[in-house]
């Protein structure tokens, strides 16, 4: 969690150097679809769920902005180890996300969007699943619409793709043997979901 920290000091220090007098509050919810995973202990599968969240928007200029953004999911999930042995349980999904968005305007009200967001993404698996927690690197990225309903409020629809990164053996599963790595790089996750947020302006 320390690089999680660091991660909001180094954002917060960018917003203060060179944020234009723009915030805007973001509320979040979307439907994330079912997710399989392949591990070398067996395989698992993250069913589907409502996502909720919120964070907060920083303008930059009039068609680029920064978000610090937190995304919950709770749902059940499974796990087969290679001898038949599966395990049912809950785990929550977390992400702190650091966005940055640019804006297409198609006319004054409607714009298309698209953000990059970097942070980290966490694990609660409950008992049942037999494994510990995990805090991994994670990375995603947002497509959509933006409509200004008004001076202060706005809405936006997204599909969004998230996952946490896996590096030189470094890896989240559900297994037996605790949490560990499933293989050598790259990402035993890919969770996309369909959203939308309800946003204020507050200055």
């Amino acid at each position: 969690m320390k690089t999680l920290y660091a991660f909001v000091v180094v954002f917060f220090a960018a917003v203060a150097a060179y944020a234009q007098p723009s915030v805007t509050l973001l509320t979040f919810a979307g439907y994330t679809f079912p997710d399989k995973f392949e591990t070398e202990y067996g395989s698992g599968k993250i069913e589907d769920g409502f996502q909720w969240g919120g964070g907060l928007e920083f303008g930059l200029a009039e068609t680029a902005a920064v978000e610090l953004i937190y995304q919950n999911l709770m749902t059940d999930a499974y796990y087969d180890t290679f001898n038949s042995t599966r395990r049912n349980g809950t785990v929550g999904v977390n992400y702190a996300m650091l966005g940055f968005t640019k804006y297409a305007p198609l006319n004054d009200k409607v714009s298309g969007f698209g953000t990059l967001d970097l942070g980290a993404g966490w694990f609660n698996p409950s008992s049942e699943l037999s494994t510990e927690g995990a805090t991994k690197f994670a990375w995603g990225g947002r497509l959509g619409v933006r409509v200004q309903t008004s001076e202060k409020v706005s809405l936006r629809l997204h599909a969004q793709l998230l996952s946490p990164v896996q590096w030189a053996g470094g890896g989240f599963y559900f297994g037996t043997g605790g949490s560990g790595a499933g293989v050598s790089t790259g990402s035993t996750i890919y969770q996309f979901n369909l959203g939308g947020s309800l946003n204020y302006r507050l200055k």
